[in-house]
């Protein structure tokens, strides 16, 4: 559990609310879509909340990949 945790910390002691959204935002998708599987119902707003759900993951992957050191311009930080 405490993996799971540091997964979403930005540093130390602070939390990442990008992550923690993206996270929620998949939950929300899985459990909604489960519930009108099972139940066998439709939701005329759906499709929107589908991509809106699958948006927050792409924007945090995108997010992540411009701060890693790879693509930082000079090639990340370096010490004179």
């Amino acid at each position: 559990m405490r993996k799971l945790l540091r997964m979403l910390q930005k540093d130390e002691q602070t939390v990442s609310i990008g992550r923690l959204c993206a996270v929620v935002a998949m939950c929300l998708f899985v459990i909604v879509s489960l519930y009108l599987a099972f139940l066998v119902k439709t939701w005329g707003n759906y499709d929107t909340f589908s991509w809106c759900c699958l948006a927050f993951a792409l924007v945090q992957l995108g997010n992540k990949a411009i701060e890693t050191k790879t693509f930082k311009i000079g090639g990340g930080d370096k010490k004179c």
